[in-house]
């Protein structure tokens, strides 16, 4: 909850948990506490609960709004579940260019993956269907926008925003890492702000599940810039490629570029492998501390590359006055708050993408269609995790 009476800014009042049987039609009054310490207070709301019918959905079952994200596969559209007038976000993916690009394993580990997700820091799977020609994955709308576009707009940030960013992606990576999950694609653009300031890691199609500790994996796989060494040797890695990838997103959080970055990729790679980091003069002692530890070349000696993974890099000194408990709980106010008009605004994302037309784009009838082998890939791609009601809230009313 934010306090709007002022028109320069918003001041955080606190959260408020709501748990109440979900039943249909019956309207609830009831007074909630907010749970921050610092401003004592009561939220009055009336709730009603109405059911929604479960079946296989199509996209006819969604409004198209905006475009908000492009890539070789398919696209992301902002959407509108007609019957509950819900926003999510739709991965819209062309089986054919699935199968053309080996991609099918991947886009099945991702749905695998998002169902698993029960982390606070993680975009969530909400439903998946399918057509002969397509895929549809129905996520978490998060509308505060990609970290990667707030840190092209503002170069940098300083060092509490990006420790607070860095605390929260340590529980979203040590939750999927509790699976046996590696993530291996950390970056700003698989980053995302909620409308609070939180963060929302997306994005699993290069997860690797059951990977254990001390087991490996061997794919080459994800974004050069974030390589680790071990990544690049082709011998083999585990879990540590995670720790190294979020030690490469700090120092590009506070200092607007990549430790080791080149535009030519083979003198990136020969940095990532040999160079020595260097830090800019105003680098605090504990900021510096925690990239060396992360960007240990050596993965068994690396922060976090041991058998406590998560829990090692909580206990470095950078973080020691984060409350985990709070932080898991999101009862820590971000430093930064996305300016968000709506559930369904969509500023915070690229132009290049909101600009576009909205369109689920018909396939093209000129090709022959996927063979019944081919199509048994894709068996048992459906799946709901959304709840049978939909909430209304009539109105609420504060008192302090």
């Amino acid at each position: 909850m934010y306090d709007r009476s002022s028109s320069q800014s918003e001041m955080f009042l606190g959260i408020v948990k709501i748990r109440l049987p979900p039943k249909h039609g019956k309207l609830h009054d009831t007074w909630f506490k907010q749970s921050n310490e610092d401003i004592r207070g009561e939220v009055r709301l009336q709730i009603m609960y109405c059911k929604v019918e479960h079946r296989t959905l199509t996209s006819e079952d969604f409004e198209l709004l905006k475009v908000i994200g492009k890539g070789s596969l398919g696209k992301v559209l902002q959407v509108r579940k007609k019957d509950t007038n819900r926003i999510y976000a739709m991965k819209v993916l062309n089986k054919k260019k699935l199968v053309k690009q080996q991609e099918v394993q991947h886009i099945l580990s991702e749905r695998n993956v998002l169902i698993k997700n029960s982390s606070p820091f993680l975009v969530s799977l909400k439903f998946s269907f399918q057509t002969p020609e397509k895929l549809y994955l129905v996520l978490d709308y998060v509308n505060g926008g990609e970290l990667f576009y707030h840190l092209q707009k503002e170069t940098s940030f300083n060092e509490e925003r990006a420790k607070f960013y860095t605390a929260e992606l340590v529980l979203a990576l040590g939750h999927l890492h509790k699976y046996n999950i590696i993530y291996r694609d950390l970056k700003p653009e698989n980053v995302l702000l909620d409308g609070t300031g939180h963060i929302a890691l997306t994005d699993f199609g290069l997860c690797k599940e059951n990977v254990s500790f001390n087991e490996t994996t061997n794919t080459f796989c994800g974004t050069a810039e974030y390589l680790a060494p071990e990544v690049l040797e082709r011998k083999g890695y585990g879990k540590a490629v995670d720790w190294w990838s979020l030690g490469i997103l700090f120092y590009e959080m506070t200092t607007g570029l990549p430790p080791f970055y080149s535009e030519n990729i083979n003198v990136m790679y020969k940095k990532i492998m040999q160079n020595q980091i260097s830090f800019p003069s105003n680098y605090s002692e504990k900021a510096q501390s925690l990239v060396r530890g992360l960007l240990e070349k050596d993965p068994n000696r690396r922060l976090g590359g041991g058998p406590d993974d998560a829990e090692e890099v909580k206990g470095h000194p950078i973080f020691y006055n984060i409350n985990w408990y709070k932080l898991y709980k999101k009862q820590i106010k971000p430093p930064f708050k996305p300016k968000i008009e709506s559930e369904a605004d969509t500023s915070n994302f690229d132009p290049m993408f909101t600009n576009s037309t909205p369109i689920d784009s018909l396939p093209n009838t000129s090709s022959a269609p996927l063979s019944d082998t081919l199509q048994q890939n894709f068996e048992g791609f459906t799946y709901t995790n959304e709840m049978s009601t939909q909430v209304f809230i009539h109105y609420y009313m504060i008192y302090i």
